[in-house]
């Protein structure tokens, strides 16, 4: 969806201003997450929902989107559906 300059830039942005190195984004996906919202404000939500359809993609798991689910809710439920084995 975004165009590998602008995820550079992001990444950029979120270790300089958060301290969360790339690697380090599935160890901390809460901070991920705010860290996003506070450099694309509530065009976070979009990316973080394109982030939760991919990773749903990779794992053949099924993506309905939930109005209030950060991209936090998204990966904990795939966590789960990949722990009953439905992937």
């Amino acid at each position: 969806m975004l165009g590998e300059s602008v995820r550079n830039a992001i990444y950029y942005h979120v270790e300089r201003s958060h301290q969360i190195r790339r690697e380090e984004i599935p160890q901390k996906l809460e901070a991920f997450h705010q860290a996003l919202k506070s450099l694309l404000g509530e065009g976070g939500k979009i990316v973080e929902t394109a982030i939760a359809k991919s990773l749903h993609r990779v794992l053949g798991l099924d993506f309905r989107e939930h109005e209030n689910w950060t991209l936090v809710e998204y990966a904990n439920y795939a966590k789960a559906e990949e722990g009953r084995g439905k992937g």
